[in-house]
């Protein structure tokens, strides 16, 4: 069993690898004038977070059928525990240096929550 000290630098550690950037888009759900109903997104404040790049072993083709290539995220135990499968997330900067061109990524699932942090798989939005 770990201590509460042991458990608070895991904590630590997880957090100083977070050496990424991103921004949480929550969704609100809108009716349009004809009774349509669509998504937008507010955005949050820029965050840390760790992105994990799509790797062609995890996506491609198998057998003619598409496979989807999808990223994956951490967030701290305070941020990840707002995210749901609604949300989007928008990759700002990666390894300390600003993305010319932010991605967005919607959340597939909802996100798995470790000792450390949360983990949420993503798939590339256009």
């Amino acid at each position: 069993m770990l201590t509460a000290a042991e458990l608070a630098s895991m904590q630590s550690t997880q957090a100083a690898a977070m050496m990424d950037a991103c921004k949480l888009l929550a969704p609100t759900r809108t009716t349009g004038d004809f009774g349509q109903h669509g998504v937008t997104y507010s955005e949050g404040d820029e965050i840390a977070c760790g992105f994990e790049s799509p790797t062609a072993q995890r996506g491609g083709t198998l057998a003619g059928v598409e496979v989807i290539l999808n990223a994956r995220i951490r967030l701290d135990l305070t941020n990840g525990a707002n995210v749901t499968p609604d949300h989007r997330i928008k990759l700002t900067k990666r390894l300390g240096t600003t993305l010319s061109t932010a991605e967005v990524y919607r959340v597939a699932g909802w996100p798995r929550r470790g000792p450390t942090a949360f983990v949420v798989e993503l798939e590339r939005v256009e």
